[in-house]
Formats: structure tokens, sequence, C-alpha cells
């Protein structure tokens, strides 16, 4: 033991440049990685993504304190009261492990002629694991559509003059024999909105972000 003792004082310099080049090697191969799974998500390519529990935690609150502020933003100008236990009961939901590997990657197009309007709901969706793409026309998004898949399309209504744009964005996608599903969110949410929009091929027409929200992980949280 005394001899292996004096060895390693003997060669402490060249144990130390051993240690530095594995911390260097170490760092790279993480950075790597973490390069790679960006890559990855981009292109939707991951189908299962599995963390450890206190990973999942800290994803889960993050995802919990967005969406509430996205969801306290949008209707601080009501005076309505967030659902606090039908919010957490949302985020509970999207983080069980076979929601949660459904969710992730997949991508969610947002059409709105005013995308900063949207910024706080785009950031919680994407606490969800989803790749969340923004365009402001139907010119923008039919562009999109052509360059890409899409799993689900939010778009507002009104767009500049045209205040059926939300319509004629979904018409468009369905003539060309597009089944994704396609949720309003606008300013009103009337009952025969509601209606129209079904019978239009909508999935959902709403103005409330925690239903939004909602939807989206029932839609996209399925195989």
């Amino acid at each position: 033991m005394e001899f292996l003792l004096a060895f390693v004082q003997a060669n402490k310099p060249y144990f130390d440049v051993a240690q530095a080049v594995s911390s260097v090697f170490n760092l790279v191969a993480w950075c790597l990685a973490l390069i790679l799974l960006v890559i990855a998500l981009r292109k939707n390519r991951i189908e299962s993504l599995s963390v450890g529990p206190f990973s999942v935690r800290m994803l889960k609150e993050e995802a919990l304190v967005a969406t509430a502020t996205a969801t306290r933003a949008w209707r601080s100008g009501t005076g309505q009261k967030v659902d606090l236990p039908r919010l957490r009961a949302t985020v509970d939901r999207a983080f069980t492990p076979d929601t949660m590997n459904n969710l992730t990657g997949k991508a969610v197009l947002w059409v709105d002629d005013i995308p900063t309007n949207n910024e706080l709901a785009v950031r919680a969706l994407r606490k969800f694991g989803l790749d969340v793409e923004q365009v402001a026309s139907t010119d923008a998004a039919m562009a999109a559509f052509a360059r890409r898949k899409f799993d689900l399309v939010i778009s507002d209504m009104g767009r500049g003059s045209d205040m059926q744009a939300g319509y004629r964005l979904l018409g468009l996608l369905r003539d060309g024999g597009s089944k994704v599903p396609f949720f309003i969110f606008a300013g009103s949410d009337k009952p025969e909105f509601r209606q129209e929009a079904a019978a239009r091929g909508a999935q959902l027409s709403t103005n409330d972000m925690l239903e939004l929200v909602d939807h989206v992980v029932r839609y996209l949280g399925k195989p």
C-alpha cells in the first residue's frame, strides 16, 4: 500500500493531466449527445424518450408554471380565475410515460398574424416536448405544409381584412386531402362558432387557453 501511495504521489502530475483529458472528453461527448438530441427532436425521429424521475419532476413543474402563466395572461382581461386543479390534471396527464413519449417531437403549426400574442402559450407547449412553428398568414402556412409534415394546426380566425381566414386555411387543407387535426383559437367562443367549426372539419374552436392546451395533449398524446 505504501508503495502504491508513493507511486501515485510521484506521478501525480500525470494523473492530473489524465483526469483533465478525461473531463474534456466527457464534456465533448455530452455536447455531441445534446446536439444529436436536438436534431432528432426537430426532425421528429425520436420514438421514445426516457429520463430519470428527478428530471421528469423538473420538466413537469416547468410545464405547469409555463401553462399557468400563459393561461393567466390570456384571462387577464376577463377577470376569470385559472382553474388550477384542471390545469394540474392536464399537466399530470401529459407527463405519464406513454403520453410523454407520444408528445415528444410532434410538430405543431400555429398560424396567427400577430405571433407575439401567443408567445407564452408557445413556450408552454414546447415544455411538453412539442416542436412549434409559427407563421403569420395562410400562404405561409401552406408553404410550411409543402415543406414538412405537421401533426396539428392551431389557427386564429381573422387575419387582416379576411375575417374568416381560419376557415379558408381549413378548407385548403381539407380540399388537399389533409386530415391533420385543426384547432381554431380565437377571441370569441359562441356555441354557433363551435358548431360551424365542427361542420367545416375542425376538431376544436375555443377562446380558452387551458382548453386549447388540454386538447393538444389529448390529441398528440395518443399513439
